[in-house]
Order: structure tokens, then C-alpha cells, then sequence
């Protein structure tokens, strides 16, 4: 194994601090709605959406608060980078438990 690498170390799936697998990062993606837009009687703008959205897919980016990405977990639950980090490391002190010495 090279230094530093960890190649060769097991690797585990990260988790929310309730225990629940991250499934994925919390993402943005814009669109564009299609929809018939016109003036009121009472002068403001009338939008019935016509039920389609063109989606742009180059727009996609994941969302973050305060500089940490945002991670989904499989409650569909939202958590900050940071409490992902602390609960999967935590996890995996608790999955390699001490060790005996033979």
C-alpha cells in the first residue's frame, strides 16, 4: 500500500448522524417553465403554467450553506458536509473496535 493512499483500506459508506446512508449531494438545477404570461385587469402579471419545464442540465451545480456542500441521506433528510464527516467517522471507530494483539 502506498503511504498515504489508503488504497488498500476498506472503504465505508458515509452516513447522517442518525445513521441513515448519504445517498447523494443536494443539487440546483435551472429551468425554464413553459407558460402563458399576460398582463391582468389589475395590472399584474398572470402566469398559467402549461406543464413542461426545459431543464438545463449545464446549470447543475450542488448546493451548499456557508461553504459546506449539502448531502441527502436515504430519509431524504438534508445534512451539512461537516455533521456527514463526524457521524461516518465516528461510525467507523465504532465498526473497527479495539484491537487484539495475539
Amino acid at each position: 500500500m502506498e503511504a498515504g493512499t489508503g488504497r488498500n483500506q476498506k472503504q465505508m459508506n458515509a452516513v447522517s448522524p442518525e445513521g441513515d446512508e448519504i445517498i447523494g449531494t443536494l443539487e440546483i438545477v435551472e429551468g425554464t417553465s413553459s407558460a402563458d404570461v399576460s398582463l391582468s385587469k389589475n395590472g399584474r402579471l398572470k402566469v398559467d403554467y402549461c406543464g413542461e419545464t426545459d431543464v438545463d442540465w449545464n446549470s447543475q451545480r450542488t448546493k451548499t450553506d456557508n461553504g459546506e456542500r449539502l448531502f441527502v441521506c436515504s430519509r431524504h433528510k438534508v445534512w451539512r458536509e461537516s455533521q456527514v464527516l463526524e457521524a461516518t467517522k465516528a461510525r467507523r471507530g465504532k465498526e473497527s473496535g479495539p484491537r487484539r494483539r495475539g
